[in-house]
């Protein structure tokens, strides 16, 4: 099977290409970062460009469109770009896939609560994704972490267990948590984190098994966790006692974003320490 990965040296192109590549897929990345990324040994021909320049010149069995901005913050400041980005770049892959191309869109599970541009821009995308593509699945993820050992998290660290792993790897001089007066059991923010490698599985697995064009697919571990159970995760298997500072509010941050209806094809094998001790290895690791 021949595969696109678009935003291929990313955090979940990576892993996803490193299991694709160990079961024989014939993968081409789409990029524009390249320089000493170990995802090249993985790909069979490697596409220097930006998605929305790119000019498809092969058809494919499938699209796997990884690329996109995701910075929350950064699109209530900067709705335009994220619109532009998110939904240009979708159409534009659209306008180019064959009739019987399987198209996989990484979309968010924001868009079950959308208070931000970065959210709608990705139900914008799904939207014309139902209207223009033949055969697709919707995978709305929710917090990814952690790491196969060898790929890691890429630029500017936003994400939670990202950011606490830095903490305790004494990357960072303490941990900020971004509000304590939600409507939730302690106060913070809960998220339902999803570990990498389970969920580049679950891609791999759909390319075998075929698109599902159902209105949306989700993964997650299935529970929710809150700021501070996932501060107290980091502390215990890291044996480090970071500093945390308590802020306000982020501009479109939900209360709460976690499943309750899991993806057929995923199963889930690693826990929050797993994910926690993973990401703190990275960091460890990272120059």
């Amino acid at each position: 099977m021949k595969v696109l990965i678009t935003g291929v040296t990313g955090y979940i192109g990576s892993h996803l290409a490193k299991i694709l590549h160990s079961r024989g897929y014939h993968i081409t990345g789409l990029d524009k970062n390249w320089e000493q990324n170990p995802v090249q040994k993985y790909c069979e021909r490697i596409l220097i460009k930006d998605v929305l320049n790119y000019i498809m010149d092969e058809e494919y069995d499938a699209v796997v469109h990884l690329a996109g901005l995701i910075q929350v913050e950064e699109s209530v400041r900067r709705p335009s770009i994220y619109y532009g980005t998110n939904l240009g770049s979708t159409q534009k892959l659209l306008s180019q896939i064959g009739h019987d191309t399987h198209f996989i869109f990484a979309s968010t599970a924001g868009a079950f609560d959308p208070v931000n541009p970065y959210a709608r821009s990705k139900i914008a995308a799904e939207d014309i994704i139902k209207e223009r593509a033949d055969n697709y699945t919707i995978f709305r993820f929710f917090n990814v972490a952690g790491s196969d050992g060898v790929n890691m998290q890429v630029g500017r660290s936003s994400h939670l267990i990202r950011r606490a792993a830095e903490a305790a790897a004494d990357k960072r001089l303490n941990l900020t948590i971004f509000g304590e007066d939600y409507d939730t059991p302690d106060g913070t923010c809960i998220r339902d984190y999803i570990h990498v490698v389970d969920l580049a599985t679950a891609i791999a697995d759909t390319l075998e098994t075929g698109p599902f064009n159902s209105p949306y697919e989700c993964i997650g571990s299935g529970k929710g966790y809150s700021v501070k159970e996932v501060v107290d995760a980091m502390k215990k298997v890291t044996g480090k006692d970071f500093k945390v500072e308590y802020g306000t509010r982020r501009d479109g941050d939900p209360a709460k974003l976690a499943i309750d209806n899991q993806f057929s094809l995923l199963k889930p094998i690693h826990t929050l320490e797993q994910m926690c001790k993973s990401a703190y290895e990275a960091e460890l690791r990272r120059k």
